[in-house]
């Protein structure tokens, strides 16, 4: 039966979604140009409503079993476009069950291939906590005490960071605290730069212990030479 949603068209769909693809880019530090990308706070809340602009016309689609058609041909469509060779091969898995994670992507390219350098932190800290004011608002008559209390109640879980086993798609998952998922995903950002750093500590201690068991052969084979004595 085909594409069948009653609001926006397939070949309007797939437009937006290069869109989506051209903002993942640019949340990744670069922009076309290969010059670097600069996102400030206002930005950053844009991105994220694309993201959940995606978010809820997926959901929609897979929830309901009249639209499994056009799901089916929009992963078509979106097929055809990722494997393009001039496409993007880090965003080649995308399809209609990713882009119900939209946000998670958003995040995911802001805080894990972009250099977490303060000014760029404090944009994205900063929109990340005006949009969680912005959502309590609308059922909190003191949104500020509402998001400090949720702070403290999701303390304990802030400060763990979340099983690396879970999946790509599931570990997107957002729901409506997106203070506590970017908290956790700064902290996975941490640990990771932690083992890199771990990681090259490692090897230039292995690497002295080569080097200066490499001087002491030399330095033995060049005293048994001067003494005109055979290395055993």
């Amino acid at each position: 039966m085909g594409w069948r949603h009653p609001e926006i068209s397939l070949e309007e769909m797939v437009k937006l979604t290069k869109g989506f693809v051209d903002i993942l880019i640019l949340a990744s530090g670069y922009q076309s140009s290969a010059r670097l990308a600069h996102w400030d706070a206002l930005n950053i809340k844009k991105a994220f409503q694309w993201g959940l602009f995606f978010e809820t016309v997926f959901s929609r689609l897979s929830i309901s079993d009249i639209y499994q058609d056009s799901v089916k041909e929009l992963d078509a469509a979106l097929s055809e476009m990722t494997s393009s060779a001039s496409f993007p091969q880090g965003l080649a898995h995308l399809s209609s069950a990713t882009l119900t994670k939209a946000r998670g992507y958003v995040i995911q390219h802001l805080i894990h291939t972009v250099a977490l350098r303060v000014a760029h932190l404090t944009h994205f800290l900063t929109a990340i906590i005006e949009m969680d004011l912005d959502e309590l608002s609308e059922t909190e008559h003191d949104s500020l005490n509402a998001y400090l209390n949720r702070l403290t109640l999701h303390n304990s879980s802030l400060i763990s960071v979340p099983d690396k086993k879970n999946s790509v798609i599931s570990s997107l998952d957002i729901g409506n605290d997106l203070t506590k998922y970017v908290v956790q995903e700064i902290l996975k950002r941490k640990c990771a730069v932690s083992c890199i750093s771990t990681v090259e500590t490692g090897l230039d201690i292995l690497s002295n212990t080569i080097r200066h068991g490499s001087e002491s052969d030399n330095n033995l084979l060049n005293e048994q030479l001067n003494h005109g004595k055979a290395p055993t």
